[in-house]
């Protein structure tokens, strides 16, 4: 048996997929801006809690 890939015809339209990839990229990046928001919370708090601790 050979070991070469070969291609199947895909059930889904070129639109639809380019369309799913779109709102996949999309989502991704509003998690990333969600993840840095939290990020930047996280790093604020800590510093905050930081100069609790040293004001004791």
């Amino acid at each position: 048996m050979p070991n070469q890939p070969f291609e199947v015809a895909s059930p889904f339209d070129d639109a639809d997929i380019a369309e799913n990839m779109i709102e996949a990229v999309v989502d991704d990046g509003q998690d990333s801006q969600s993840l840095e928001i939290n990020l930047r919370r996280a790093q604020a708090e800590h510093a905050e809690n930081l100069r609790l601790a040293r004001a004791l």
